[in-house]
């Protein structure tokens, strides 16, 4: 009886220190595999166009669903959307958890410049994060220093499913 006590005793120290050591993981160094529970949105849209005219990519845990909308522009649905759904990977999923910083991102103003003016389209973020949401809309193609390391991931996802999904 004293053996197992003794054993019990050791096995749990030692349980304790491992632990103990993988909770000390520098925070840069470890990897999320979901955006605990945060849900980014992100789309593009042009008012005055044929063929796809609106473009929407939503983030959530480790997935992300890329819809287009065939035919309508700006406030219309449109033909018959349709989603397109994958895994995303670590190192994205971690990329883009770095990049939020969602109390900088709500002090942005909702729109920036002038959207989808003279036909330049327009492109939007949205953010949730518990019960909290923030949607920026700005001119397409243009940077916004505030989000700018997100913005480049999220381009980058878009022009990603363009050119595996979407037939010109």
């Amino acid at each position: 009886m004293k053996i197992q006590l003794f054993v019990a005793i050791i096995l749990s120290t030692f349980s304790f220190m491992a632990c103990e050591q993988d909770s000390q993981i520098p925070d840069d160094q470890q990897k999320l595999t979901t955006l605990d529970g945060i849900v980014i949105k992100y789309g593009t849209s042009f008012g005055m166009c044929l063929g796809p005219c609106r473009k929407e990519m939503a983030l959530v845990n480790d997935e992300a669903a890329f819809t287009v909308y065939q035919n309508g522009g700006r406030g219309t649905e449109g033909g018959d959307p349709k989603t397109y759904t994958e895994k995303l990977t670590d190192e994205y999923v971690t990329a883009v958890s770095k990049s939020v910083d969602f109390d900088t991102f709500k002090k942005l103003p909702e729109t920036i410049g002038c959207p989808d003016c003279a036909d330049g389209g327009a492109e939007w973020v949205e953010i949730t994060k518990n019960d909290s949401k923030h949607k920026v809309t700005f001119e397409f193609g243009h940077d916004v220093q505030e989000i700018a390391p997100l913005l480049k991931l999220l381009r980058e996802k878009r022009i990603y499913f363009e050119e595996k999904y979407v037939k010109p």
